[in-house]
């Protein structure tokens, strides 16, 4: 068995949390809010849209 890191026991959980905190740090570096970003990315792929420009990378 896996030694358990940070309440997670699998490595899908393991890459979730990795994935997660990335989001969460990027947000504070670009001083937006960690909630609304997520939420947006979910509401994004639940709607099957396209992905959402949260980071305004593909903005002129």
């Amino acid at each position: 068995m896996r030694k358990i890191c940070y309440g997670t026991s699998s490595d899908r959980g393991e890459k979730f949390r990795s994935r997660i905190l990335s989001v969460v740090e990027t947000c504070k570096k670009r001083k937006l809010s960690p909630i609304t970003v997520i939420s947006t990315i979910i509401a994004g792929v639940v709607g099957k849209c396209d992905y959402p420009d949260v980071f305004g990378l593909t903005s002129a």
